[in-house]
């Protein structure tokens, strides 16, 4: 396709890069000008092609979200090449951790990208319409990366220019944030609520960012900032009332945004593009547009089975998911073992439905729950645990960073953390989660209990999908719940999974290690980049 041959050009003139400090500082117009990039709409349409290129490259393999592991749903494959994410998920990653690089890269590959767009597009000769959602994708997508950033590594170095400066200072988180609001501020105010035609709409979903979904990052950013490290409790009633104006827009058929009737199908290859999803990612195997696919579907499946085994399940947030729909849409209530992958002759396992912590197959020794997601991998139709997998590592499946459940349960968290009392709707838009996970309604709650109740929800609806905006490990960094988790690998105790059967988790915390607060919280600096920058040390 002449178009991606065009996106390629661009990207290897402006956009390949080896370190941090390129990504944070060199300026992509000395590879190409301003004069010829943007001299036509088609020119601006290559910039922003090239920036969602750089955009699906953060999501397209799971190192650049192996900080997600320190979370209470995700564990690993201990051995094999599951170092980085075994440090991770101990709270020890180091700086030379490809989780840690892949970060940082990506995300500040996209800020370049965004940057370009902004400095530039504004000089196309263009109607003021397209230069708008131009610059809105860009600053959307800038906000969004510092947004990961920030939660990831704490104070970071800014670039909104493209200017060089290897010894850019931190800017602060409260600086980060405020910068990320600001992006999104004017995000809402520059795109419009709706696109038609390829690649801008697909199937009916607005694959290009909308003003609505802009508005939901920003209740994403504001609930962060409501907790820790900021701990702004004004931020609470911000967020809901910005939740509310996209509630508004939904119930008054403005957005189009739904809640699956069947938690099944909220990740399902059959609803790949489905209205729940509020802000997504694409990815091109099926329409070209920019060449990237997503690289997930085998990361869940055990290593034994033929997965890599990156992403299992910690067992007591297994334990305690509560049961129902969602859970088995969650995980596989059974595990078929072999897939036909190992066989050996003659062994009578083959082919049988097992609970993951039965140990009576041969070769079968991972004994962590398996999650469901990522697995839907079988072609047209969607995952089926009683049958094996395909096998099929590479998909057009599309990223959901946002879905309406989640802009829902932080409405109702948000209000009644702000005012005290949850109101009625609050109530309906948590009993709405509930009802669709087969949970039953709540009434007559404490506003400290019912907010707290939305927290757990919101980590049930993302448990174990790691490429979110928030995934479990922000809700706990926002609570300030991190140590719990540091502490219960420490203890490491055997948790009962069924009647006279116990399991402990095979990634432990050493005795020895303690706990240091934002030390251990956040992220060490790149170490290739914090060489060049004297100002990246923790």
């Amino acid at each position: 396709m002449k178009l991606n041959r065009i996106i390629f050009t661009v990207l290897a003139g402006a956009l390949t890069l080896s370190s941090c400090s390129d990504f944070l500082d060199e300026n992509p117009k000395g590879q190409l000008s301003n004069a010829n990039f943007f001299s036509s709409q088609d020119e601006l349409n290559m910039a922003v092609y090239a920036l969602y290129s750089q955009v699906t490259n953060t999501q397209v393999n799971t190192n650049p979200w192996i900080w997600r592991w320190a979370g209470d749903d995700l564990t690993t494959t201990t051995g094999s090449n599951k170092q980085a994410y075994e440090e991770t998920d101990g709270f020890h990653p180091s700086n030379t951790n490809k989780g840690v690089d892949a970060l940082w890269n990506t995300s500040y590959s996209v800020i370049k990208a965004a940057n370009y767009i902004v400095e530039s597009a504004s000089k196309t000769p263009t109607s003021q319409n397209e230069i708008n959602i131009a610059i809105g994708q860009a600053k959307v997508w800038r906000a969004i990366q510092y947004f990961y950033l920030v939660r990831a590594f704490g104070p970071l170095p800014m670039n909104l220019t493209g200017d060089i400066d290897y010894e850019r200072p931190l800017s602060s988180v409260a600086d980060v944030y405020a910068q990320i609001e600001k992006d999104l501020k004017d995000a809402i105010e520059l795109l419009p609520t709706s696109y038609t035609g390829e690649p801008r709409n697909v199937s009916g979903a607005n694959v290009y960012v909308t003003k609505q979904a802009a508005m939901s990052a920003l209740v994403a950013v504001y609930m962060a900032e409501g907790g820790w490290p900021l701990n702004n409790n004004s931020k609470y009633a911000e967020a809901a009332a910005m939740a509310k104006q996209v509630i508004d827009g939904v119930e008054s058929g403005v957005y189009e945004y739904i809640i699956e009737p069947s938690y099944y199908d909220v990740y399902a290859p059959s609803h790949n593009y489905s209205k729940e999803c509020v802000l997504g990612i694409n990815f091109g195997t099926k329409f070209g547009y920019w060449w990237e696919d997503s690289q997930m579907s085998s990361c869940n499946m055990y290593v034994s089975l033929g997965g890599w085994g990156d992403g299992l399940g910690e067992i007591q947030f297994w334990k305690d998911f509560p049961e129902g729909v969602r859970k088995d849409a969650t995980y596989n209530k059974k595990v078929l073992y072999d897939n036909g992958r190992n066989t050996t002759p003659g062994d009578p396992n083959n082919g049988k439905l097992m609970d993951w912590w039965e140990k009576c197959a041969p070769g079968y020794n991972e004994y962590q729950p398996l999650f469901r997601i990522w697995s839907v991998c079988d072609g047209p139709s969607d995952y089926d645990y009683t049958k094996p997998a395909s096998g099929v590592m590479c998909t057009d499946q599309r990223h959901r960073l946002i879905r309406y459940s989640e802009v829902l349960l932080w409405y109702a968290e948000a209000q009644a953390r702000s005012t005290g009392t949850p109101d009625a709707l609050a109530y309906k838009c948590l009993n709405k989660v509930r009802t669709r996970a087969g949970e039953a309604e709540v009434s007559g709650l404490s506003a400290a209990d019912f907010a707290d109740l939305c927290v757990k929800e919101h980590g049930w609806e993302v448990a174990g999908y790691w490429v979110a905006l928030v995934s479990r490990r922000e809700d706990q960094l926002r609570m300030n719940t991190l140590k719990d988790n540091f502490d219960r690998r420490k203890a490491n105790a055997a948790i009962e999974v069924a009647p006279g059967v116990s399991v402990k988790e095979k990634v432990t915390i050493p005795q020895s290690q303690n706990w240091e607060n934002e030390k251990t919280i956040y992220l060490p600096y790149p170490s290739f980049d914090s060489e060049l920058n004297g100002n990246l040390k923790r």
